[in-house]
């Protein structure tokens, strides 16, 4: 089961999945519960566990998933936002205050300035403790049903009662080092691989880049600004513990 955070590089990897493994069973699901819409393509562990069971989760099924530096999936959360949102119209860019700007307009400064602007807009209305914090990192795709749910990619990770329960816990900065991982514990990854004839070459799977973000200026050159720095240590500081990162 992958728990699949978005802009931690996920989509790339289902890619992968539907590609090698349907035969062995790989399938996306959706399912409802109440009002509450979810489907596996940004499931939560929560949610999966609800889902299937802790018997399923905790003996039968291999979980993982793909994290990121919190800035790094700030900054390109954002940027996505901000491409998705000029090409589609308002949606949910009302709700989770996307400005209408034109990225392609905009010079690297704007582009730094317009995503402060927005760490403090998005912080002021989705704030640590809120029903709605989760918004300052994704919508919520069935998993706001469940108390554990919030904005930062440790909430994606965790049972009901704050537990991380997943399996492996991948670094998207070393994805390409760590799928060699995820073939050893995914059988299908490895019998595709030995079939293709590159069991051998050291380098595993190959993953392709399905879900771009608009170019924008590097991630470190967002860490200059004192409230952004102040917000992102407060909000994502379970982040930066569990997965051994730090501010630049």
């Amino acid at each position: 089961l992958f728990v699949h955070i978005n802009k931690t590089g996920g989509t790339s990897i289902i890619r992968m999945l539907e590609r090698k493994c349907a035969s062995s069973g790989y399938e996306k699901e959706t399912w409802k519960n109440g009002k509450y819409g979810h489907r596996s393509f940004h499931a939560t562990a929560d949610s999966y566990i609800h889902r299937h069971g802790e018997t399923v989760w905790n003996h039968d099924a291999y979980s993982f998933a793909v994290v990121r530096h919190p800035l790094a999936r700030q900054v390109s959360n954002f940027f996505f936002l901000l491409n998705v949102c000029a090409k589609r119209g308002p949606s949910n860019c009302d709700l989770r205050r996307i400005p209408n700007l034109d990225i392609n307009s905009l010079s690297e400064a704007d582009k730094i300035q317009a995503f402060h602007d927005w760490m403090v807009v998005a912080y002021q209305t989705f704030p640590p403790g809120s029903p709605d914090n989760y918004l300052l990192g994704s919508l919520g795709h069935g998993n706001e049903e469940y108390p554990t749910f919030n904005c930062t990619q440790t909430s994606w990770l965790v049972d009901q009662n704050g537990n991380m329960v997943v399996t492996n816990i991948f670094h998207l900065e070393t994805i390409d080092d760590d799928i060699v991982t995820l073939e050893e514990s995914l059988s299908c990854l490895k019998k595709e691989m030995k079939s293709e004839g590159n069991a051998d070459n050291g380098k595993g799977s190959e993953l392709s880049h399905s879900n771009p973000t608009p170019e924008y200026p590097h991630y470190t050159l967002f860490a200059k600004n004192e409230v952004t720095n102040r917000i992102m240590n407060e909000v994502f500081a379970v982040d930066f513990h569990n997965f051994g990162y730090a501010m630049e």
